[in-house]
């Protein structure tokens, strides 16, 4: 969303125009494929049947700029802290969010609202892109909002493994990106089973980002960080030295809508092509 003039319904702008006042705003924080938000204020609030948790200590400053001569206008990076201590919010800290939930590069978006007008009267002032540099302690973290500009011109992969989203990653992993994928990876059905699990056309890389997780006792896995058309149990495989080794698909579970792919056990096995006996007699020394 660019910067405009703001146009409100007429309830709110006769509020705002008042000398004393009690405005007040609510965020929406989108994660995964953006069908779902998180929602924050500075103080617990119930809007349209939608809890709004009273979590945000700072608004911080938000700042647009414009050039009207060249036509541009540019909204800062924004950055909000929020409560983090325990049992704030689904019986834990915002912070436990981050990795169950996806916000890295989701939109955000601020209304604005007087607590003598009804829910209906809300007005949208903002939207952007929440970043996913993340800092926090146990009493507070920061998020910075971008403006939607964020979205273009920007380097892809754009998402990567942060400490703060993915703290259980292996200390290798952290910095790297989240691979972006595109186009067909299914396994070739034409083979019967089991050899179907150990033919597929491509392979694509995907990266650890939970070593083990104690809730669900297996190792997690992101092959991208935006909802995925399908994934397989089958396509999970284990390369080294030439070689891609299928996990057993029985101890494989996938969510394409988030997207995430979990395994357990060390049950992997490698389909290699036999060698002729007259070929095997000609290739000796």
């Amino acid at each position: 969303m660019g910067l405009e003039l703001l146009s409100f319904n007429s309830n709110l702008s006769n509020q705002l125009n008042k000398a004393n006042t009690s405005c007040y705003w609510f965020l929406k924080l989108y994660y995964g494929d953006e069908s779902s938000f998180t929602g924050l204020s500075d103080k617990y609030r119930a809007i349209s049947s939608v809890d709004y948790y009273g979590l945000v200590s700072s608004w911080g400053s938000l700042n647009f700029n414009l050039d009207p001569e060249n036509f541009i206008t540019n909204q800062n990076i924004w950055s909000i802290d929020i409560i983090n201590t325990d049992n704030t919010i689904g019986g834990g800290r915002f912070s436990d969010l981050l990795s169950s939930n996806n916000y890295e590069n989701r939109k955000w978006e601020l209304y604005a609202n007087d607590e003598n007008l009804s829910d209906s009267d809300a007005e949208i002032i903002t939207s952007g892109t929440i970043s996913g540099d993340f800092k926090h302690d146990e009493k507070k973290i920061t998020l910075r909002l971008q403006s939607l500009n964020a979205k273009y011109n920007s380097e892809v992969p754009n998402s990567s493994i942060s400490q703060g989203s993915y703290n259980n990653a292996p200390p290798k992993n952290r910095g790297l990106a989240i691979p972006m994928l595109y186009g067909d990876f299914s396994i070739d059905t034409t083979y019967p089973a089991p050899l179907d699990q150990y033919v597929s056309s491509v392979k694509v890389p995907a990266v650890v980002v939970d070593q083990y997780n104690q809730a669900t006792g297996k190792v997690e896995i992101k092959p991208d960080s935006v909802a995925l058309h399908t994934l397989y149990t089958k396509n999970l495989y284990h390369y080294n030295d030439g070689l891609y080794s299928a996990c057993e698909n029985s101890n494989v579970t996938v969510t394409a809508s988030t997207p995430v792919i979990k395994f357990s056990g060390r049950a992997f096995f490698a389909y290699q092509p036999l060698t002729g006996q007259q070929d095997a007699v000609d290739r000796e020394p």
